[in-house]
């Protein structure tokens, strides 16, 4: 771990969906001694269990994530969970058993707009307060989505806000957070960078309040994207995404479902380590990699749990990150 990096209190952090202009503040020097210390933003994402999951390991890991006071879990949609039906029973846990606010994976793929409408409504109904909105990765040889399908996940994100105008009632004084997908690498459909921020731009017109970005093996990646980023006219938060790299096989795994290539210099320390060793080392670099982005600016970070809460636990020790 980096001796020089502070450690960072969990329990004071700003939103992860904060208003732009907070970061861009400029004080006078005579100023800064009032000034209040930087505050590390975190956020973890979690997968439904299985039906036939452990639920002291659950429970165990609900307890983990909610010791770090995140600023909300993301919650996320898988077949071995069926699908949106896992996600609303673990979110309605999650609200039942934590205090942890839940912002719910949503994907134009789950189904037609009138569809997504009634499972918009069902979240919220479970406690969700937030959407991630995303377009969804098409089935083996399928090229467009049906019709009667939203093509582009700008259109859920405007969706979701018409929802929200003409239930305005059910929040008060308040909103529903959405963020988007941000692709610091680059996406795999679009043709340019230029496409990329094109996309996230768009996004961001349709009433986006942050971008949580897909996975990077380089934080000059991140750093590049979020400069690009700022300078075409985003002003949403860009939030990295940050998955423990623990095995020469995951790193591999990783890539190929993202379809970036993994540095040969991940790979070599990794093989080098051996399998006696990776693990730790894996952590270290995943480390490295957050201590990176946020000694830059970054303003915060979102964790893939994988729904481990000792790798979760041990990770965050090594960024700096400390359990309230």
């Amino acid at each position: 771990m980096n001796p020089t990096m502070p450690r960072h209190r969990a329990h004071s952090r700003f939103s992860a969906s904060a208003p732009l202009d907070r970061f861009d503040e400029r004080y006078d020097d005579a100023e800064a001694p009032h000034r209040s210390p930087q505050r590390t933003a975190l956020s973890f994402e979690v997968m439904p269990p299985r039906r036939d999951a452990d639920q002291e390991t659950i429970a165990e890991l609900l307890d983990t994530l909610e010791s770090y006071n995140p600023d909300y879990v993301s919650v996320t949609s898988s077949r071995n969970s069926g699908w949106l039906e896992g996600t609303t029973d673990f979110i309605s846990k999650i609200t039942a058993t934590t205090r942890m606010r839940t912002l719910a994976h949503l994907a134009c793929t789950a189904g037609t707009r009138e569809e997504l409408g009634v499972w918009i409504d069902r979240l919220m109904d479970a406690g969700v307060r937030g959407f991630l909105a995303l377009r969804g990765d098409f089935a083996e040889g399928q090229h467009s989505l049906p019709a009667g399908y939203l093509p582009h996940a700008n259109e859920l994100v405007r969706l979701i806000r018409d929802i929200e105008g003409r239930q305005a009632a059910r929040f008060g004084a308040g909103r529903l957070a959405i963020g988007v997908a941000a692709y610091p690498s680059g996406h795999a459909e679009s043709a340019s960078v230029d496409e990329d921020l094109d996309v996230l731009l768009a996004k961001q017109r349709c009433g986006a309040d942050f971008a949580i970005t897909q996975l990077f093996f380089d934080a000059e990646d991140y750093l590049r994207f979020k400069e690009r980023s700022e300078l075409a006219g985003v002003r949403i938060p860009l939030i990295p995404g940050i998955m423990p790299m623990t095995s020469v096989q995951r790193l591999r795994r990783m890539g190929q479902l993202s379809g970036l290539r993994v540095p040969d210099r991940l790979i070599r320390r990794l093989e080098a380590a051996g399998p006696e060793s990776e693990y730790e080392v894996g952590l270290e670099l995943t480390a490295e990699l957050a201590q990176t982005v946020l000694g830059a600016g970054a303003g915060g970070l979102h964790l893939y749990t994988f729904n481990r809460s000792d790798t979760t636990r041990e990770m965050l020790d090594r960024i700096g990150l400390s359990a309230s």
